[in-house]
């Protein structure tokens, strides 16, 4: 990526300010307040956007430092080119009136972002966390931080394992971790203990059903022979003669006893009789009343004496006798139904005391039936929760078992990815340690030769004989260190030939090392170079070393 021209329309302190740019290196020189570092804010804005800071009422952040304190404008544009195609940027900052608009001048058609607001994903891949973090360098911010640390982490495994070096690992890595929470059993072993303390496993419910059903059918057959069992007229039994016809039993050939009364000879008469009387019938009575007058007609008419007198008075006679008898045998007859009647009536008595008793056996062989139809239904519910939970705990043993195989092998992945990064860095870190190294002892004229960096870019630098912690080294020579460990790691994990922006970071250095570390550019000058600064020898130290560069003075 090459900047050729910049336009401060509303931006900071600058207002319709433009600046042309060289291809190679640019020194804009200026003093305290001239606002050089604005215009490397402005640099990576219009590449990449300002994002206010979250928090309400923050006041001091980018998007309010950069803004500009008179007018209501806050905008700019940039031209540049990327692989040799000519765009423009335009960008209005304003919070309320946000807007990004990418033009291809060479086609002179708009193009749409891949990313709201930013380059990065339609002409970049660079973010701008690894820009910042390489090579845009200003003052005090030359320590890197753990997005660098993550980028080159990513970079290096990939770049081993895919030769391109373009997966981002730490989010696999971190993909691969959420994955595994998503494979925890801690619900399932909850679960479990849950469904294990509900199970009865003692319990016999094919037992319990089936004694329930037995009972259930003998309950049913007692009430089912209650039913069926039909009345039988039963003998009535005078309460007064009943010990005397027992007596008479067992005297067998005893002469019985006569009853003691009318009542009690005509009750063991009706009781003594078998099947039912022709004489029980009225109209036989009068039938056979009828015969016997006929035979007395048939009498007088035979006699062989014709005395109309003797003849008419047999007929009497035999109508008056036959009369007698009939109302006679009418008016026992009426007798005997009325005594019928009245033991019939204390035999129903009886019977409906047996019949109360009857019922209240069956009311409570019926209240039995139900009571077991319940319980076998509650034992059946129960035996089929039971098997539910047994199949659902089946289920869960089974889920967590192939849930433990998942994290073993996510574990597993895990492990193999962090090993590899340890084995990577330790081919891959030497190139870095070398690259580093070569750097810082041609800027520290060789009084530093030999530096390592560990997976946490931490830095050692070797002094005699053994490595000391950079923090034991002075200001300048740290700012040169990190300063070379930045130029080396751009070369690793940037795809993108990005301008390298140096703010005012040459403070410290005397000419010497300013010397050594601004001949260091020499090695890339395929990236366009802007350099910030307040010594305006800084272009001289250049052209004595041969370098071509433009001044631009604030």
């Amino acid at each position: 990526m090459r900047i050729d021209k910049l336009h401060l329309q509303d931006f900071g302190q600058f207002h319709e300010e433009d600046i042309s740019l060289a291809p190679g290196i640019n020194v804009i020189c200026g003093g305290s307040d001239t606002g050089k570092t604005t215009i490397k804010d402005f640099i990576v804005d219009m590449i990449y956007g300002i994002n206010r800071e979250p928090g309400a009422g923050v006041r001091i952040d980018h998007y309010e430092k950069t803004r500009p304190i008179n007018g209501s404008g806050f905008s700019g544009a940039m031209e540049f080119c990327v692989e040799g195609e000519a765009y423009q940027v335009e960008r209005n900052f304003l919070q309320q009136d946000k807007s990004t608009k990418l033009r291809d001048l060479d086609e002179n058609k708009d193009m749409a972002l891949q990313e709201e607001h930013s380059l990065k994903g339609t002409l970049l891949n660079t973010s701008k966390n690894i820009y910042e973090s390489t090579l845009c360098m200003g003052h005090n911010e030359l320590a890197v931080g753990k997005d660098l640390m993550e980028e080159l982490d990513r970079y290096i495994i990939s770049k081993a394992s895919t030769k391109v070096g373009d997966i981002n690992v730490s989010a696999a890595l971190d993909e691969l971790e959420q994955k595994k929470k998503s494979y925890s059993n801690t619900e399932l072993a909850k679960r479990e203990k849950e469904l294990t303390a509900k199970l009865s496993l003692e319990r016999d419910f094919d037992g319990e059903i089936e004694a329930i059903r037995k009972e259930y059918e003998k309950v049913e057959a007692s009430v089912k022979d209650g039913k069926e069992e039909k009345l039988q007229f039963t003998p009535i039994k005078n309460p007064v003669t009943e010990s005397r016809m027992e007596n008479a039993a067992k005297k067998q050939d005893d002469e019985p006893e006569q009853p003691a009364t009318k009542r009690e000879r005509d009750i063991q008469m009706l009781q003594g009789m078998g099947k039912k009387s022709i004489l029980d019938n009225v109209f036989v009575i009068w039938f056979l009343s009828l015969a016997l007058i006929a035979v007395f007609v048939a009498i007088a008419q035979i006699v062989p004496v014709n005395i109309p007198a003797l003849k008419m008075g047999i007929i009497g006679f035999g109508i008056v006798l036959v009369l007698m008898t009939t109302f006679q045998v009418l008016s026992r007859r009426s007798k005997l139904h009325l005594l019928l009647e009245d033991m019939e009536i204390e035999q129903g008595f009886r019977d409906a005391k047996a019949g109360n008793t009857r019922s209240a056996d069956w009311e409570e062989a019926q209240k039995r039936l139900t009571e077991l139809r319940l319980k076998e239904q509650n034992t059946i519910k129960e035996r089929s929760q039971q098997e539910k939970a047994m199949a659902e705990l089946d289920g869960i043993k089974t889920q967590m078992q192939a849930n433990e195989i998942e994290l073993e092998a996510l574990s597993l992945a895990i492990s193999t990815i962090r090993d590899l990064s340890d084995d990577i860095y330790d081919s891959y870190g030497s190139v870095l340690n070398a690259r580093v190294s070569q750097l810082v002892d041609r800027i520290t004229l060789h009084r530093y030769q030999e530096v390592k960096i560990d997976d946490q870019l931490r830095i050692l630098v070797k002094k005699d004989n053994s490595f000391i912690s950079v923090d034991y080294l002075s200001v300048s020579t740290i700012e040169q260190i990190y300063f070379a460990l930045r130029l080396a790691l751009a070369e690793l994990v940037l795809k993108d030939n990005m301008p390298i922006l140096i703010d005012d970071i040459f403070a410290n250095y005397d000419e010497q090392r300013l010397k050594e570390t601004l001949s260091c550019l020499s090695e890339y000058l395929q990236h366009q170079i802007i350099i910030f600064t307040v010594n305006p020898d800084v272009q001289q130290l250049f052209t004595d070393l041969g370098m071509e560069s433009r001044y631009i003075a604030l």
